[in-house]
């Protein structure tokens, strides 16, 4: 494992520490006097490379990892390898955020025509579920983007809705289209038949 400089910076200010200690120790007492005063600059430098230290949450990186594979599982047409990533990520629950995020990917997995799994209801079940757990987090700091991912699934179900009505009106139009056709047809043939 690579250190960081915090982490060199500690190491360097603790070594010094512990070689004045070392000197102290076998010093005069008017000496030792002198090296007290300095300890407490010693431990101000500690305190100030540790702060330094970025706090890595390690649950939640793993999970972005896993949300990151779904997302590239889902665009390659992996579905059900996708379907499974998200899963994880919501078993092992490392954030609201998180969650939040699989929980997405999973309506737009259910709402993609293409997946052998397609279906509206389990999206609608599953953009209940992430507007229960946006919900529950509503005093949180990721709560409005908690929100937001729920309304940007409740859109996806009700686009797919209308592409449905769409393809309705799309094979209506087309009956009609060949009724107007064989109507002109008709009249072509009386016309050129008299």
């Amino acid at each position: 494992m690579r250190l960081g400089r915090p982490n060199q910076l500690l190491r360097l200010l603790l070594c010094i520490a512990l070689l004045q200690a070392g000197a102290c120790a076998s010093t005069s007492p008017a000496t030792q006097q002198q090296c007290e005063v300095q300890a407490p600059l010693v431990t101000t430098l500690q305190q100030a490379a540790l702060a330094c230290e970025p706090e890595i949450d390690l649950a939640s990186e793993a999970a972005v990892r896993k949300l990151s594979l779904g997302n590239e599982w889902h665009g390659e047409g992996r579905y059900q390898a996708a379907f499974d990533a998200y899963e994880a990520v919501l078993a092992e629950h490392a954030s609201l955020l998180t969650d939040a995020y699989a929980l997405w990917g999973m309506v737009a997995l259910r709402l993609d025509r293409d997946n052998p799994d397609y279906s509206r209801d389990a999206a609608q079940t599953v953009a209940y579920v992430l507007d229960q757990r946006a919900g529950d987090a509503i005093n949180s700091e990721t709560a409005a983007e908690a929100r937001l991912l729920w309304f940007a699934a409740k859109i996806m179900i009700e686009a797919d809705a209308d592409k449905d009505r769409v393809v309705v009106e799309n094979r209506k139009l087309e009956g009609e289209l060949e009724q107007r056709d064989e109507a002109i047809q008709r009249l072509r043939e009386l016309t050129v038949g008299r």
